[in-house]
C-alpha cells in the first residue's frame, strides 16, 4: 500500500491560534468602539446645531410678527394645551407656523434618556432676562432690549424636562452649565458632556461649561443666570 501525501492534508487551526485570533478582533474592536460613539455624538451635536439654526429662524419671524417680542413662556404648557396661568400655546407651538416641522424641537441625544424620560421637545427658550427685568414674572423677551446678540442665551438644549413638556424655558431654573451657573438647574449635558446654545444674533455653538466671556442672560450686562441685575 503507498504512503499517504502529506501534502494533501487539510491544515486546520490549533486551539492557541483561534484564541489569539479572537483577542485580536476584540482588542480592535475595543479600539474601534469608542472612535464610532464619538463619531455619532459628533454627528448628534451638528444635526442638533441646526435645529436650534431653525428654532432662530422661527422664533425671529414670530419677532418680526409681534413688534419685536419673542414667544412667551408660561411653565409646564404640553402641546395644543392652553392654561389659566399661561393663555397661550407652548412657546414651541407659537412658532410652529414659521418653522412647519416638530422634528427639529428633538434633540438626537435625547436617545441617551431612559424610554420614559424621552421627549420630542428637548430646547429650552432663554426668557431669564425678560423675568428678571419684568420682577420676577413672565415676560416675553424683546429683542430691542438685548445689547449684546452674539452673547445673548436665545435657546438652547436640554435632557431632563417633564417629557410632555413643550414649553420648556430658563426662567425660573438654569439650563446652562449645571450649578456652578444657578441653583436650580436642570441637566443639561446632552452632547459630549456639553450642550449647543443658540444665541440672538443666530449662530449656535457646543460649549462644556457656562463660559462668562461668551454668554449673557441679562439684556444689558454680561451676567450669569443667577446674577442680580
Amino acid at each position: 500500500m503507498p504512503p499517504k501525501d502529506c501534502s494533501s492534508r487539510k491544515a486546520a487551526f490549533t486551539l492557541i491560534e483561534l484564541l489569539v485570533v479572537i483577542a485580536i478582533i476584540a482588542i480592535l474592536a475595543a479600539m474601534l468602539l469608542p472612535a464610532l460613539a464619538s463619531a455619532k455624538q459628533r454627528a448628534w451635536t451638528i444635526v442638533c446645531c441646526s435645529n436650534l439654526h431653525q428654532i432662530s429662524l422661527g422664533m425671529t419671524m414670530f419677532a418680526d410678527d409681534n413688534n419685536g417680542r419673542y414667544p412667551m413662556s408660561g411653565g409646564l404648557i404640553p402641546w395644543n394645551t392652553v392654561t389659566p396661568d399661561a393663555p397661550t400655546n407652548a412657546w414651541m407651538q407659537q412658532i410652529f407656523p414659521f418653522v412647519l416641522n416638530t422634528n427639529i424641537y428633538r434633540c438626537p441625544a435625547n436617545k441617551l434618556l431612559p424610554s420614559a424620560k424621552q421627549s420630542h421637545f428637548n430646547y429650552f427658550n432663554g426668557t431669564r432676562a425678560a423675568f428678571v427685568a419684568a420682577g420676577f414674572k413672565m415676560a416675553a423677551t424683546e429683542q430691542k432690549r438685548i445689547r449684546f446678540p452674539s452673547m445673548f442665551v436665545l435657546c438652547g438644549d436640554t435632557l431632563d424636562f417633564e417629557p410632555e413638556d413643550a414649553d420648556k424655558d430658563d426662567y425660573t431654573q438654569n439650563c446652562v452649565g449645571g450649578p456652578a451657573n444657578g441653583i436650580p438647574w436642570e441637566e443639561w449635558q446632552a452632547h459630549s458632556k456639553g450642550q449647543n446654545i443658540l444665541f440672538a444674533d443666530g449662530h449656535a455653538k457646543w460649549y462644556r461649561d457656562y463660559d462668562t466671556n461668551e454668554m449673557t442672560f441679562r439684556y444689558d450686562t454680561i451676567s450669569a443666570w443667577d446674577s442680580v441685575q
